[in-house]
This record gives structure tokens, C-alpha cells and sequence, in this order.
């Protein structure tokens, strides 16, 4: 496939599918606290509810990864929507946070888009490209949190029910499905069968364990990512709680919070993450989304009016925005057709850890706590994620050297 030809049009399907899809799950983002409270369950139970999601994903992402390399990343970008689509057509019916939960779990197994996404990029894009392309991809990802949680808490209004609830997932089941429409109708393969006989004649993908050995430092991105997405985490599951306990919040005004954290972090990532990582190195501009995202959750903690609350978010969301494609673009950087799809699928089953560990423990922590105390640890651990970050740049330029 030709780069120059296959970067273009390809990736511009690729960014309607991802934001398409992700505006599918961004619309229960801020609906899930306020469902899972008129079930009666308390903010450890919803939170771990909400976690639920990303344990699936830890099983399912990294098997969908080397499922792509063998298969191809169309029919697991398909596959795996088609899934997501099913778990809120069963979330629309349930009536108990456990229903909610299995939902979610269900949701998590299917989500095997993300990585392949990235995956794709690397496929089609060559190197001096890719933070270009990654930045796109990850504006996507940030437009789909714009749109999404601010339909949501639209449909959801000022005091939802069951019958509100319900309709949020009918319309991410919606949405999900015109996500299948234009991957199915726009988007060509990006590992073509050529590409994946030459993988096979020369012995194929390595596995999982044979491939750590191999490129130790992917150990350390996977770490990196399990760290920064399990601290954005803990901030997701319990702001709409802490938006209602200290502001009097509704999931519209929670909604419209969420879209504000998407718009920045497009904005940066479509913007001006591509300029700064061809000026300053994929690294540096990692370690500055790092310290941005930590300042932004020091100051959500604090803030105690709605202005302090809307500066927190977007501190956080330019973080946010300076971190992903900046991030995938070294993964990018380690990889190769051989194993992109697995790299890939096992640094999303960090991210998905992170998800899992976050959620797992912002609900205790806010209960016992307080509710500010979710966003100070979270901005603690970001001085682990900034060492691992200096520490996995020096050894992808080592082994470059």
C-alpha cells in the first residue's frame, strides 16, 4: 500500500469512525454516577460498576490486537463495534447497578477499536507523519468527548428516570451503529493480505511474553499508560459526584463539563500537540502533558466555585491533549507489522488496568475521604508517570543509537 495515497482518505474515515464510536461511550460519561444513585448504590459500588468496562477491556483488548495482525484491522474495528452496540441495547434494560455492571463488562470485552485504531495509523503513516496523525486521531478521540457527554446529559435533562436513563443508551446504541456504517463503507483494510503473508513467511508475530522480552521498554509504556489513564479515571468516575455534593450539579451542567474537557483537549491535540513533538521530541511533550494534567487535578481539588472548576478542567484537558498522541506516537515508534496490533492491544490492556484501578478506588477514597481526595492522589502519582516517561525515552533512543 502506498503511504502517500493510503494517509489520506483512509485516515479520514478512521477519524469519523473513532469519533463516532467514542461519542457512543462518552454520552453515558456523565450520566452513569446519577443512574447508578437511583439504584440505590453507593459511590463505591458505582464507581467499581463503572470500572467494570475496563476489566473487559484488559481481558479483550490485547486479543484483539493480535487477532488484527493475523486477520486484519477492518473486521476487528467492526467486530468490536458491533459488540459495543449490544452492550447498551442490554444496559437500556437493566433495572440493578449489577446489570449495569455485567453491561459495562460486556461493553469492555468488545472493546478491541481502540488500539487497532492506532494500530491502523502506524500501518498507513510513516514516521515523520505520525505525530501529525496521531494528534488527528486523538482530536477525534477528544471531539467524541465533546459531543457524547454533552448529548447525554441533554437527553438525560435536570432529573432523569428510568425511562431518561433508558433513552441514553438507546442513543448510543445508535450512534454506535452509524460508527459500523462508516467503517464498513468507508474504510479499506490497512494490513492487506500481502502484508500479513510476508509477516507469516518470515515466523509470523511473536507472542505476547516473547515480545516483552524482546522490547523491554514496551514494559515501561504500558506502566506509563496504566498510571496517567488510572488517575484520569479516578477524576471521571467521581466528578459528577463531587460536581453534586460541593456544586449542586446536574448531569446537564456535568454533561456540558465533559464537552468543555473534549473541546480543549482537541484543540491541543489537533492543534498544537503535532508542531510541539516536531520541535521538542514525542518525549518532551509527554512530560509536559504529564505536569499539565497534575496542575489541572491540584486545582479541581481546591476549586470551589463553577469558574475555578471550568479553569481545573481545562488544565487537565490540555494535559490530556498534549499526552495522547504524543504517547502514541512512541508506541508507534517500537513497533512493526509484525507485532502492531499486539503492542498496541497490550498498552491499551494497561490503559484498561488503569481503568480498572482508578474506578476501583476513587469511590472509597471519596467516601471516606472526601470528595477533593480522589484528585489529589491522582495528581500525586503523576511524579511516577513523569520518571517512567524520562526513563522510557532514554531507552527507545538507546536502542535507536
Amino acid at each position: 500500500m502506498n503511504d502517500k495515497a493510503a494517509g489520506k482518505a483512509p485516515l479520514g474515515a478512521l477519524f469519523l469512525s473513532v469519533f463516532i464510536g467514542l461519542m457512543g461511550f462518552g454520552v453515558l460519561l456523565p450520566v452513569f454516577p446519577f443512574w447508578g444513585r437511583a439504584l440505590n448504590a453507593d459511590p463505591a459500588v458505582i464507581t467499581l460498576a463503572m470500572g467494570a468496562y475496563s476489566l473487559g477491556q484488559f481481558i479483550g483488548a490485547p486479543l484483539w490486537g493480535k487477532l488484527s495482525d493475523s486477520k486484519g484491522r477492518r473486521p476487528v474495528l467492526l467486530w468490536s463495534l458491533v459488540g459495543g452496540a449490544a452492550s447498551y441495547v442490554f444496559m437500556a434494560y437493566a433495572d440493578s447497578i449489577l446489570m449495569l455492571g455485567f453491561a459495562r463488562l460486556f461493553g469492555g470485552l468488545m472493546a478491541g477499536n481502540i488500539g487497532v485504531a492506532f494500530a491502523y495509523v502506524g500501518d498507513v503513516v510513516p514516521e515523520e507523519g505520525r505525530p501529525k496523525a496521531m494528534g488527528m486521531l486523538g482530536a477525534a478521540f477528544a471531539l467524541g468527548f465533546i459531543f457524547g457527554p454533552a448529548i447525554g446529559g441533554l437527553v438525560a435533562g435536570d432529573a432523569p428516570g428510568a425511562a431518561e436513563f433508558a433513552r441514553v443508551a438507546w442513543v448510543s446504541v445508535a450512534i454506535t451503529l452509524v460508527a459500523v456504517a462508516a467503517v464498513y463503507f468507508w474504510l479499506p483494510e490497512s494490513l492487506t493480505a500481502e502484508r500479513r503473508a510476508a509477516t507469516r513467511a518470515a515466523g509470523g508475530g511473536p507472542s505476547p511474553m516473547a515480545l516483552l522480552r524482546a522490547k523491554p521498554v514496551i514494559w515501561g509504556l504500558i506502566l506509563l499508560v496504566l498510571i496517567v489513564i488510572g488517575s484520569a479515571a479516578m477524576m471521571e468516575t467521581t466528578f459528577a459526584l463531587f460536581a453534586d455534593d460541593r456544586l449542586g450539579w446536574t448531569p446537564r451542567e456535568v454533561g456540558l463539563a465533559f464537552a468543555l474537557i473534549g473541546i480543549v483537549s482537541a484543540v491541543v491535540q489537533g492543534a498544537g500537540a503535532a508542531p510541539l513533538a516536531k520541535r521538542f521530541g514525542a518525549q518532551k511533550v509527554v512530560l509536559g502533558g504529564i505536569t499539565a494534567y497534575a496542575v489541572g487535578m491540584i486545582f479541581l481539588a481546591l476549586a470551589s466555585s463553577t469558574v475555578a472548576v471550568l479553569v481545573a478542567l481545562s488544565l487537565t484537558a490540555s494535559g490530556v491533549g498534549l499526552f495522547n498522541p504524543a504517547y502514541q506516537t512512541l508506541v508507534a515508534g517500537a513497533t512493526n507489522d509484525a507485532d502492531r496490533g499486539m503492542v498496541n492491544g497490550l498498552t491499551q490492556g494497561g490503559s484498561a488496568v488503569g481503568r480498572i484501578i482508578g474506578p476501583g478506588v476513587s469511590g472509597t477514597i471519596f467516601q471516606v475521604f472526601g470528595p477533593a481526595v480522589p484528585f489529589l492522589i491522582g495528581a500525586a502519582v503523576m511524579v511516577f508517570a513523569f520518571v517512567i516517561a524520562m526513563t522510557s525515552g532514554r531507552k527507545m533512543k538507546a536502542e535507536k543509537a
